[in-house]
């Protein structure tokens, strides 16, 4: 009995250092758990951006890739004359959208589809915005011609071909009233009976219109009456020689194109400049595709007389 206490008696300080040992060992660990804790949450810290406590998270990947358009944007700085007036940031949107639609490498593909009638809506709206200062809805030879130029610079300068004059046709020719006895704005509406023509030409169903020309024969009418005040004009100085009166109407229907667009936010007038350019075309097509859009309008024509004569019956 002695003996056994006598041995336990001699355990007892190992036991005690043992225990010291592994109390020691059991703090340490939990410190080098906690300070590589620390450096591996600062590390993670390092490694994600910082958050302001009262500002809203920022995503992990704070550089984003660029917009697809920008190589079409902003390219260059365009070159401008400076002697033009017009209203560009009018239409800064729409010339924008112009410039994609006429890249430079498919212009030429998509001329007459995308390019050119983008183009052609673009410059009638430039104008008739533009006439809310001028009063005008043409340009004279020499500013049309520094205009165009600004004009075509400004859209190379965001991608677009820098040879739309040639593509599209156009001359600065176009952006005056060429033989249009009509270019002021006041006389544009002492002619015309503006409040039909908006109403007719405001809000178009291009389904319907294709097939009735409400808006296009409403154009026509107006384009007309402006034609007739050149009778007038000559009349009055004894001259009888007259121009092509199919060329004076056409040139009159530009400058009321271009009234209408100065009526309209330039959104909605692209909208129906585009639309009636796509009527234009099918009307114009030849062939199997022309037959079928005059059988389109006749099924259409029966479509709303069938409609009409159910109405009268209920």
């Amino acid at each position: 009995m002695r003996e056994g206490l006598a041995q336990s008696l001699n355990f007892y300080p190992l036991n005690v250092v043992l225990l010291l040992l592994c109390l020691h060992e059991s703090c340490c660990s939990s410190l080098d758990y906690q300070t590589s804790s620390v450096i591996m949450d600062k590390r993670a810290d390092a490694l994600l951006p910082g958050i302001s406590p009262t500002s809203a998270p920022q995503p992990l990947l704070p550089l984003l890739a660029p917009s697809p358009l920008t190589p079409f944007t902003n390219n260059t700085i365009p070159k401008l004359s400076g002697l033009c007036t017009m209203n560009f940031a009018a239409v800064e949107s729409m010339m924008s959208m112009t410039s994609i639609d006429c890249l430079a490498v498919f212009a030429p593909f998509l001329a007459n589809v995308i390019c050119c009638p983008q183009l052609e809506a673009t410059l009638v709206i430039l104008i008739g915005q533009s006439s809310k200062d001028t009063n005008m809805l043409a340009l004279n030879g020499t500013h049309a011609k520094h205009c165009l130029s600004d004009f075509e610079q400004i859209l190379v300068g965001q991608g677009a071909n820098d040879n739309l004059q040639k593509i599209c046709a156009i001359r600065p020719s176009n952006l005056t009233g060429g033989s249009c006895p009509v270019k002021n704005v006041n006389e544009f509406e002492k002619t015309v009976d503006s409040s039909k023509f908006l109403a007719a030409c405001a809000k178009i169903d291009f389904v319907n219109e294709c097939c009735g020309q409400v808006c296009q024969n409403t154009i026509l009418e107006a384009a007309t009456k402006l034609a007739l005040k050149a009778y007038d004009l000559l009349s009055m100085d004894g001259s009888h020689t007259l121009s092509d009166h199919s060329t004076r109407v056409n040139d009159c229907t530009s400058i009321t194109l271009r009234w209408l667009a100065s009526k309209l936010d330039p959104p909605q007038a692209k909208g129906i400049l585009r639309g009636l350019s796509n009527c234009k075309i099918n009307k114009g097509e030849a062939g199997a595709k022309r037959i079928s859009f005059r059988v389109f309008c006749n099924m259409w024509s029966l479509r709303s007389l069938l409609k009409r004569f159910s109405r009268g019956i209920s």
